[in-house]
């Protein structure tokens, strides 16, 4: 399976978009966005109640989405979400390409009907 993040990507897509037999590739474009909450919209609901105690309630959330971009780095949020590698998006069909061929083997091997020992009835 192959996740190619180009765009947004929030809470639990980004951490179900994995194949569980470890036959994935994970890549992302520099525009790519993800995390557990989107700062516009997040930020109101896991921010309410510091926003509704401030005197200006408009300034402050305005701040905090302030705050939290200046801290947001995708590389981390990339490691977090294993993200394999942040590529320049007119690299991507050469990264699929080599990523298809190095799994021919492995897909023959771990796809399909399975030989089983023993004799038939």
């Amino acid at each position: 399976m192959v996740t190619l993040v180009i765009r947004k990507c929030y809470g639990m897509a980004g951490m179900a978009a994995t194949d569980k037999k470890g036959l994935g590739l994970k890549l992302a474009w520099p525009s790519a966005e993800w995390g557990s909450l989107p700062i516009e919209g997040g930020v109101a609901a896991a921010f309410r109640r510091e926003i509704e105690q401030a005197t200006d309630p408009a300034l402050r959330e305005r701040e905090i989405e302030a705050e939290l971009r200046a801290t947001a780095s995708p590389f981390r949020t990339a490691e977090a979400f294993g993200v394999e590698d942040i590529i320049d998006p007119r690299d991507t069909r050469a990264y699929l390409c080599r990523f298809i061929e190095a799994m021919q083997l492995r897909l023959r091997t771990t796809l399909g009907p399975k030989a089983k020992a023993g004799y038939r009835p």
